[in-house]
């Protein structure tokens, strides 16, 4: 089914992604009506599009091909708005289109925590203290190829905001691509691997099958990311390989004006990656394997984003080798390859685990055919971005480990009840899925304590299941969900 998406009316991090080096998300709160719609009147002829984004993409594409992958040809900075249930009360929304929010959104993510696991360390009362105490009510969220350019831009608009009395910054949170691993979050593993295509978006790459954008890539209908378009139906076709072409009834939430518009979940997450690297040698060393292959085990891919599971341009393994392949054969981490692998020949996990990281959140052909259907009615838009220095294990013996770094976990859905909160409920935190006691999410639960369910090879050919006990090394320390306007809704919002 063709269609036509409106990308001059969505906001350019949903479907494309900003993808800079440099970002940085300013939370806000009003507390007059008239002044905060004034503010985004002045704001809206700046916020960033799909369409702006994508051509500004296409075009470095060219030149950076044409310059031979020199950098600095040419660059840019963007924004883009969101606001949160309270928010859009204190910019004067209607009673009647407030109440038509779903639920998860009206309450926020902090009273969801019991939902989706924030317990322990994780919970709200222990959040930094301004995103825990205060009501936030929008997001400024920038982005830039140049640090300098990007506090010009912040600059700039900090001085529109000081402009306005009653419009405050409660918090500030930096993020950046790690300079001495770029596209690594903080415990060293290659991040925003495997994304979602969308129909009539992304470009069909795989010669194999049209209806994937890279091969492994399956194209989703766009309804499952933005307000309405169709959605993806859980049962496919008898004879189908894969989620199901056919499209579902449009995406609907809210308000008649929420359509081009997406939630927006975002979680500033705290690593202890001192704690995480101590664990996978300790491990490693009691298993008998290498530190490169227990990481991978646990993530479901090496470092450097290698698939630990069998690939089609890969030979099939019942031992996946012990030192990272990624870094000797780069035709590992090539777009045809790096993703092109499923799970459906390795239902007992003993190549990558059932309860590894990148399973639990994407089980793919987990189950066969139909589970795969149903699967991929859970995806999200994931642009995380990593904040803080990364971590100098030489310098450990004279700085102590108070750095605070971890990674801003951010998604676009249409749905954060059937997408973000359903993935972490009853996948990443569930111990009896894909299978009864399997275990939690090694990498994203944040429960204090877990299980991990780790099938290794023995020396006489079988494969004993070792049960480990997991100390979790991410912790949650602030978030919220928003829900981010079309242009013609942002608009909307000022009358």
């Amino acid at each position: 089914m063709t269609y036509q998406i409106n990308l001059a009316n969505i906001q350019g991090n949903i479907l494309t992604g900003f993808n800079k080096d440099f970002q940085s998300f300013l939370f806000l709160t009003f507390t007059d009506t008239e002044e905060a719609r004034r503010w985004l009147t002045d704001i809206i002829p700046e916020v960033a599009t799909v369409e702006e984004v994508q051509a500004f993409k296409n075009l470095f594409k060219l030149v950076n091909k044409r310059r031979r992958g020199e950098l600095g040809t040419v660059s840019s900075t963007w924004m883009n708005v969101a606001f949160t249930h309270s928010g859009f009360e204190a910019l004067g929304v209607s009673g009647l289109d407030l109440d038509s929010f779903p639920e998860a959104f009206k309450a926020g993510m902090k009273a969801r925590a019991a939902e989706i696991g924030d317990v322990g360390a994780s919970d709200p009362e222990h959040w930094i203290a301004e995103l825990g105490s205060k009501e936030i009510h929008a997001l400024l969220i920038f982005a830039s190829d140049s640090p300098i350019e990007l506090r010009k831009y912040i600059m700039r608009h900090t001085t529109i905001l000081e402009s306005y009395q009653s419009i405050k910054i409660a918090f500030a949170q930096d993020g950046m691509d790690r300079a001495d691993q770029p596209g690594h979050e903080h415990f060293g593993f290659r991040d925003g691997i495997s994304q979602p295509g969308i129909r009539n978006f992304t470009t069909p790459q795989n010669p194999d099958n049209q209806d994937q954008g890279i091969p492994g890539q399956d194209l989703l209908h766009a309804g499952e990311f933005v307000l309405g378009y169709p959605t993806q139906i859980p049962q496919a076709k008898p004879d189908h390989d894969g989620p199901n072409s056919d499209p579902g009834e449009n995406s609907q939430s809210g308000p008649t004006w929420t359509v081009d518009g997406s939630y927006l979940v975002l979680r500033r997450l705290r690593q202890d990656v001192p704690a995480f690297k101590r664990f996978v040698e300790h491990m490693a060393a009691k298993l008998g394997i290498s530190k490169d292959l227990m990481g991978a085990k646990m993530v479901g891919r090496y470092a450097s984003g290698a698939p630990l599971e069998r690939t089609e341009k890969q030979p099939s393994y019942f031992t996946p080798p012990q030192h990272d392949p990624g870094l000797g054969d780069k035709s590992l981490l090539k777009d045809d390859n790096i993703n092109n692998f499923e799970f459906g020949e390795d239902e007992e996990g003993k190549i990558v685990p059932r309860a590894a990281h990148i399973r639990k959140t994407y089980p793919r052909d987990q189950g066969g055919n139909d589970r795969e259907s149903d699967t991929q009615t859970h995806r999200m838009l994931r642009r995380g971005i990593p904040f803080g220095s990364s971590y100098r294990p030489e310098l450990a013996n004279f700085y102590p480990n108070t750095e605070d770094r971890g990674l801003l976990f951010l998604a676009y859905q249409s749905d954060i009840e059937r997408q973000f909160e359903f993935v972490q409920k009853l996948w990443v935190n569930n111990v009896n899925f894909p299978q009864p006691g399997d275990g939690e999410d090694p990498i994203m639960a944040q429960s204090p304590e877990g299980s991990f369910k780790l099938p290794l090879p023995g020396k006489g050919g079988g494969c004993p299941v070792h049960s480990l006990s997991i100390k979790h090394f991410v912790t949650t320390t602030g978030g919220e969900y928003f829900f981010q306007p079309s242009i013609e809704a942002l608009q909307h919002l000022t009358k």
